[in-house]
């Protein structure tokens, strides 16, 4: 990352199916949590990891999402689960298992509050995401136990929600921490959000604009130019044809053609901070990560940097440059052609 100037590793550290980091005072989430008891980060994992980013120029953004992508919880604390592997999966969540935190349960908030603030004590970054995205409010509907919640604090979900999102950053915000949310808790969520909370756009690059009209800071994501596990087909299984939700693959070109201000004012300009090339490890680990990532991440660093691309034929030999200076570093980049092109620049061109 920093040989391409990369300067902030995004760590989305939890999820639904594993709870690995272990946060002072919630010892107990990722003893149950987690894969198995070597598969976790500890205290002194993630201070190493923060510090070696940061000798490095990087800081580590974490992220606990919330409520959504929280199922593995109910192994230490079912009480604060909704719709706790539920079936069919797909009708109470984007990924299995189901479950969700129960966010109108006033113990519940109090408890992802404190979760939070553990979290947070562990990484210097100012930024913390609370992520907010994927909720399935049928997993709600369906829960008694939250309908029970609603209906003894008069509430609808999308209040409770509010209630929820206020309480968890007011959290951060006691840590000293901005957050950092997903773009649903901006443009369909009516939640309240602090006016220095960041946008993290991705499900659609066209959604910048409408999240840069009310007024947020964002940052981009967006799948459709930047995802990097796009193209390697469905992982749920028993579909024979299935592909990745996000196909086709994101080739480098695609994404450093990118124009970061696209459709946006001169004014709504300034709110772009910058933007992410993602990658998500259902697919993923150290088995694989440096071909998926290298040479393809470095094109949304020059992007991010310098404005959009857009001449991919002056960058071509630039990144193949690139390529082969991190393969003689150890880097497993991939080959963008064959060697016979790279060696003779512009003679694999179309129209060449």
């Amino acid at each position: 990352m920093s040989w391409v100037k990369i300067n902030t590793l995004h760590w989305h550290v939890v999820d639904s199916q594993s709870f690995p980091l272990v946060i002072p005072g919630f010892t107990e989430v990722s003893k149950h949590g987690a894969y198995s008891a070597s598969q976790v980060y500890t205290a002194d994992d993630v201070r190493e990891i923060v510090q070696y980013a940061a000798e490095r120029g990087i800081d580590v953004m974490a992220e606990i999402d919330t409520p959504g992508h929280t199922s593995i919880i109910a192994k230490s604390h079912p009480e604060h689960i909704a719709c706790f592997e539920a079936s069919p999966w797909t009708q109470f969540a984007n990924e299995p298992p189901a479950g969700q935190l129960r966010l109108a349960s006033v113990a519940t908030v109090n408890f992802t509050t404190s979760l939070l603030k553990g979290a947070a004590s562990l990484f210097r970054s100012k930024l913390f995401s609370t992520g907010g995205d994927e909720i399935n409010a049928n997993c709600y509907t369906k829960d008694a136990s939250t309908q029970a919640d609603l209906a003894s604090q008069k509430k609808t979900f999308e209040q409770a929600l509010d209630t929820f999102t206020q309480a968890t950053h007011k959290g951060l915000r006691d840590m000293g921490k901005r957050a950092v949310v997903w773009e649903e808790m901006v443009l369909e969520h009516p939640v309240t959000l602090a006016n220095n909370t960041i946008a993290l756009v991705w499900i659609s690059s066209a959604n910048a604009a409408a999240v840069a009209q009310k007024g947020y800071k964002f940052i981009h994501a967006a799948n459709d130019y930047f995802y990097l596990d796009c193209g390697a087909g469905g992982w749920v299984g028993q579909n024979v044809l299935g592909n990745s939700w996000c196909d086709p693959f994101k080739t480098w070109q695609l994404s450093y053609s990118f124009d970061p201000t696209k459709n946006l004012t001169k004014e709504q300009s300034k709110l772009v901070l910058g933007g992410q090339h993602l990658l998500w490890a259902e697919q993923s680990g150290p088995s694989n990560l440096d071909p998926i990532v290298w040479p393809r991440a470095a094109t949304s660093a020059e992007v991010f940097w310098t404005g959009p691309g857009g001449d991919v034929g002056k960058a071509l030999p630039r990144l193949h440059a690139l390529a082969f200076r991190f393969r003689q570093r150890g880097v497993n980049a991939i080959p963008l052609q064959p060697l016979w092109c790279a060696l003779r620049p512009g003679k694999c061109d179309l129209n060449a």
